[in-house]
């Protein structure tokens, strides 16, 4: 049987970059726990036992789901607990299904590679199971750990420890407001303190009135009240709503709170924010998701760094991003590496649902989308002809139901970019994409080098060498042109701002 910090340290090293140290601490105990069996001489099978240990674990997170607390730590937690006997499985004989069957299994797989004049990859997988002595423990035996599982232990124990610790000295998650307290959210306090100032003092270079409040909906009854409440508590009066053909009461909701109610041409979100920009007249427009996820006290600083840094698009950074789902968490890390790429102009949040537009700007722009890649449109025609920045905003959990279709929403967002690159940077777009067939030619020429040096002369081909060497030629030819692309579309970026600010 695997030792017991091994069993501690893969549940701790998963759960760790989730939901924190403290948290994985738990799991990794809780994984352990079948192993007190030894101790309170009670039989393997009942501790080692998937069908009875799924038992507890369903009903501790039918508890917390009911409860409405803690559901995260419970359930990984449960997924620590079943974790021991699967890792058991792997190295003795476990009575994994018992009742279900009076037999303990073990399951061995095992790869080997036998290179000689060829490379001869093997594979064996092998269930072996015998029966079941239901008798209670007498000695405990099981190791603490080995030489080589107390290194990969250690591994996984301290990498996620270490990551953690480092970013808690910039970003620190309290259980109380779930906001981060962190050089970032000490950066929101301080810029609302200069403008709460600079507004007392009159000093403050725009007024209130002059911003439009747009929030695009769809079903969103339970938090649209919520959401004008807070934004006329900052003093904005002029709000719109855009709606998508709710099915519930948000429209009367929002009539009935007095403020402005358009139904949207056409479906989709791109198409309430087209129509959001046709009907606005104020010199800017804040764009807010309206499931209560953005806190408009941000709204101010927004504008204020438009105003001050002359910008076209300023997009709100959601900060807390624990409060993000962890699939669109990763999908935004990829869409954003990828927008950086193409655009050549870096954007974290290219996805965020809270954004200042430039009225006169964003009239010119040319809306395509139809659903969630709308965001991603507006920040690359933005990137190329203005300016764009980013400033930290707070990002609470959304009220209601998500309308948003992960996978499909993802997918479009990336076709949204590759396509607008495509309009408006296809030199780099292509020589980026042509670059790529350099690297199949540098895996060819590293294939026809092993077939050469390792397996004989006669092994190599002359033709696949010459295919190789010609494709990494074209790739690296590409991957320059691109470099050089960047470079000119960042020189371009500059003169434009240096004409924009003399003029």
């Amino acid at each position: 049987m695997p030792e017991l910090l091994l069993h501690f340290a893969i549940p701790f090293a998963l759960v760790a970059p989730v939901l924190g140290l403290k948290r994985a601490l738990l799991a990794g105990l809780v994984a352990i726990l079948p192993d007190i069996d030894a101790l309170m001489y009670v039989h393997r099978s009942l501790t080692h036992s998937i069908p009875l240990l799924m038992i507890p674990a369903i009903l501790s997170v039918l508890a917390s789901w009911k409860a409405g607390k803690g559901s995260r730590t419970i359930a990984a937690c449960s997924l620590s607990l079943l974790s021991h006997p699967i890792l058991d499985l792997f190295q003795s004989p476990t009575p994994i299904l018992y009742p279900l069957s009076q037999h303990s299994y073990h399951l061995s797989v095992k790869m080997n590679t036998l290179i000689s004049e060829k490379i001869i990859p093997e594979l064996s997988v092998r269930v072996n199971f015998e029966a079941t002595n239901f008798s209670r423990f007498q000695t405990f035996d099981a190791p603490i750990f080995t030489d080589v599982g107390f290194i990969t232990s250690l591994i996984l124990i301290a990498s996620p420890s270490m990551y953690l610790i480092l970013k808690s000295s910039g970003n620190v998650v309290t259980p109380n407001d779930g906001r981060y307290h962190s050089r970032a959210q000490r950066n929101i306090d301080e810029y609302s303190m200069i403008f709460t100032t600079a507004s007392s003092g009159q000093i403050t270079k725009y007024r209130k009135d002059d911003v439009t409040i747009v929030i695009p909906t769809l079903n969103e009854e339970q938090a649209i009240e919520k959401v004008i409440q807070e934004v006329r508590e900052c003093g904005f009066k002029n709000i719109l709503v855009v709606d998508g053909y709710s099915e519930d009461r948000t429209v009367e909701t929002a009539r009935r709170l007095g403020v402005q109610v358009v139904y949207q041409s056409g479906h989709g979100k791109a198409m309430a924010i087209k129509t959001g920009l046709e009907i606005v007249k104020t010199p800017w427009i804040l764009v807010m998701d309206g499931d209560g996820s953005y806190d408009p006290r941000d709204v101010d600083r927004m504008v204020e760094t438009a105003v001050e840094r002359d910008c076209d698009e300023v997009i709100g950074y959601r900060m807390d991003r624990r409060n993000i789902p962890l699939l669109h968490r990763f999908g935004n890390e990829v869409i954003s590496t990828l927008i950086s790429l193409l655009m050549g102009h870096r954007v974290k949040d290219p996805c965020s649902g809270m954004y200042l537009l430039r009225s006169d700007f964003a009239r010119h722009l040319e809306i395509v989308a139809t659903g969630f890649d709308v965001e991603v449109e507006i920040v690359c025609q933005s990137i190329t002809h203005g300016r764009v920045v980013e400033i930290p905003v707070r990002y609470r959990r959304r009220i209601g139901v998500s309308k948003l279709r992960s996978w499909t929403a993802g997918f479009r967002i990336i076709l949204t970019a590759l396509k607008i690159a495509w309009l408006y940077n296809p030199v780099l777009l292509f020589s980026t994409l042509g670059s790529l067939i350099g690297l199949g030619g540098l895996a060819i020429l590293i294939w026809q080098l092993y077939m050469r040096y390792v397996l004989g002369e006669e092994a190599w081909s002359i033709g696949w060498t010459w295919l190789g060497l010609v494709l990494l030629i074209l790739g690296v030819n590409a991957f320059t042109l691109a470099i050089i692309s960047l470079m000119l579309k960042r020189m371009e970026r500059r003169l434009v701002q240096i004409y924009r600010t003399k003029h």
